[in-house]
């Protein structure tokens, strides 16, 4: 039979291209590899000159979505494996209301990358970064000795947040106890999606949101570290629940039949106030994806003809929730914060903020702009992933241009530089400011909460 390509007279068709192809595919492959696996520049400890007999604190990771390890009961890793990159594993939640009784076997294990070349190969850097920085700088792992300490709080990014930030303090809770010291405090670094997760904690502790801003918190937090978080919502959210996400060579193990039964993703939508969909035009339509009527609408989710993805019930009570959790991190404090928030991001790399919704219903939203004038309407600053303007919520009524921009009344400071969404631990200057602000003394911070809280 001959098919489509192939050359009678004897020139090679389709086929003799497969092996330069495969070349072609390797080559890259093995570059790839090799920069995910390339050594990295050690941290010379005499440019931190840290007092050898000084007490820090003990410091606790918080990764962000998709940063855990999701392990069955027996140890196995699920998430993130072979079997994940190249064809598929069910990690979709089952969609049950309550929430709480939307859970499988699955248990949250460490960070994703420390210990395995295979997440690295496909992007997940950021936590090998760290760990390697940490280790560098001096620090032990789950250590009771003089050395400064780091933890690594592993959680089901999946799950409802609210959730997520009750377990944090149930986490700090135990480590205050393994310590001995029930009044311990610990410097919490949260990135990305980590960072809403400790940012809650802080203000509410494990309780419900509806309520005031208390500050719950605080009493096992001495300072906390806000990286590349989106405190302003992420679009590239909406586009994993409409779309789904790719994970090396599969498109099903993050489908969007499985993300979109995912409290944690909606929680990520930008609030209306972010102004986050355009017409085919390019002007700002007015519609809140908080709501489920914006997504009858635009004929998403339940309403789409072509991919029911998600029941109606299961999509109002997850939006409902979303709204819920957003509000109580946009809510205006009482009171000043009493330990110190410090913002670090990315804001050199032009990062989708806007998506554009095509006219036709069912159609979905378009995060790639085609021309100058899109690029112009949809991307903003930021580390590819988070834009600056979500970094600092700079939607909120209460942004101060002078302080820079940022909504968030418990940030102290902020600071920005160039480096992309998953390689912030790698550059130097992050490298520099996060370490001297893990490695300072507690005296040194109970003198800065005193003058920040009378300043107020």
């Amino acid at each position: 039979m001959k098919m489509e390509g192939d050359d009678p007279e004897g020139a090679p068709g389709r086929s003799a291209w497969l092996p330069f192809a495969a070349g072609l595919l390797a080559g890259a492959a093995g570059t790839v590899l090799l920069r995910a696996l390339a050594p990295r520049p050690a941290l010379d400890p005499r440019l931190l000159s840290l007092d050898p007999g000084a007490e820090v604190p003990p410091t606790v990771v918080v990764p962000g979505l998709l940063g855990s390890q999701l392990l069955r009961p027996d140890g196995t890793q699920v998430w993130l494996n072979l079997g994940n990159a190249l064809g598929a594993h069910d990690i979709a939640l089952p969609a049950r209301l309550p929430f709480s009784d939307s859970r499988d076997a699955l248990v949250p294990g460490g960070l994703l990358g420390v210990d395995a070349a295979l997440p690295r190969l496909f992007g997940f850097t950021e936590y090998a970064d760290l760990l390697d920085l940490l280790n560098d700088a001096g620090f032990k792992r789950d250590t009771d000795s003089g050395a400064p300490a780091y933890h690594v709080f592993g959680y089901d990014w999946r799950r409802d947040l609210v959730e997520s930030a009750g377990l944090l303090g149930d986490a700090l809770d135990l480590l205050a106890s393994k310590r001995g010291d029930p009044h311990s405090r610990f410097n919490v670094l949260g990135h990305s999606m980590g960072g809403l997760v400790a940012r809650y904690f802080l203000r509410y502790g494990a309780a419900e949101p509806g309520g005031a801003v208390t500050w719950a918190g605080a009493r096992r937090i001495a300072n906390l570290v806000l990286v590349a978080t989106p405190s302003g919502g992420s679009i590239p959210a909406l586009d994993a629940l409409l779309n789904g996400s790719r994970v090396g060579f599969s498109s099903t193990t993050l489908a969007a039949p499985v993300v979109c039964h995912m409290p944690s993703l909606y929680q990520l939508l930008p609030p209306p106030e972010a102004r986050p969909l355009l017409d085919d035009k390019g002007a700002p339509i007015d519609a809140d994806l908080l709501d489920a009527e914006c997504w009858e609408r635009f004929g998403w989710g339940p309403w789409s003809r072509r991919a029911r993805t998600v029941e109606h019930d299961f999509l109002a009570a997850v939006l409902a929730r979303s709204r819920a959790f957003q509000q109580a991190l946009a809510r205006k404090p009482e009171s000043a914060c009493p330990i110190r928030v410090v913002v670090l991001g990315g804001d050199c790399l032009a990062t989708p903020a806007r998506a554009v919704v095509p006219k036709r219903r069912g159609a979905k939203p378009r995060l790639e702009p085609w021309s100058v004038a899109e690029a112009q309407a949809m991307l903003e600053a930021g580390d590819g992933r988070v834009t600056r303007a979500s970094v600092l919520a700079s939607h909120l009524d209460e942004a101060n241009p002078d302080e820079p921009g940022c909504g968030i009344p418990e940030v102290s400071r902020a600071f920005f530089g160039h480096a992309d969404h998953h390689g912030i631990y790698g550059e130097p200057t992050f490298q520099s400011l996060l370490l001297r602000l893990l490695l300072q003394p507690a005296r040194a911070r109970s003198r800065f909460v005193a003058r920040s809280v009378a300043s107020e």
